[in-house]
């Protein structure tokens, strides 16, 4: 994978590149200014969602506010591509309180990363980003010497956990999150 520096006000920013010849994808740190199009990938995702005949967040969560707070904490991501921006995850290092008690057992108790809100573009569906997005999160985290990543999901996202399962994501157990339980799969690099 290829890590470029982009210059963003006076601030050097690292970029993660998916390998050109999988796709042409990076992820940064998504900017103030992409919060209105970070927060509709939530919104088209949502509509997926429903499609599939699950509800993943609720109406009132995540909000515009929530994208707007995870850009300004520094943990808000945008997938981009010649198109754009066409997805949005927010990526903490560091602990999760609501992972802290898990009807089961984490693989590592060493310090993890948290993916939450993982969402793309209407525009992007279909076009087999999952396998990139997952590999950019897995090197932005090695390159922080973070070696697990941590991600729940609800039950009903069957092809969330696929996407999990495929990508090296191990079944932990279940977590009480956002009202209620959700399965808990980590990724121990």
């Amino acid at each position: 994978m290829l890590m470029q520096m982009k210059k963003y006000c006076n601030r050097q920013l690292p970029i993660y590149q998916a390998e050109r010849q999988v796709i042409d994808m990076e992820l940064r740190r998504a900017e103030p200014h992409e919060a209105e199009i970070c927060y509709q990938c939530i919104e088209d995702a949502r509509a997926y969602h429903k499609s599939m005949g699950f509800e993943q967040w609720h109406p009132n969560y995540p909000t515009k506010h929530t994208i707007l707070e995870d850009i300004e904490q520094g943990t808000g991501y945008a997938f981009v591509t010649e198109q754009g921006v066409i997805g949005y995850c927010c990526i903490i290092i560091g602990d999760e309180p609501a992972y802290g008690k898990i009807d089961g057992a984490w693989k590592t108790d060493r310090p993890y990363a948290v993916v939450h809100r993982m969402a793309f573009s209407s525009r992007a569906r279909g076009g087999r980003l999952s396998k990139a997005a997952i590999n950019l999160i897995k090197n932005l985290c090695l390159s922080k010497q973070i070696r697990a990543i941590r991600v729940d999901t609800q039950d009903e996202n069957k092809v969330m956990q696929h996407i999990l399962s495929r990508e090296g994501f191990e079944y932990c157990g279940l977590i009480q999150f956002d009202g209620g339980p959700k399965l808990a799969y980590e990724w121990d690099g």
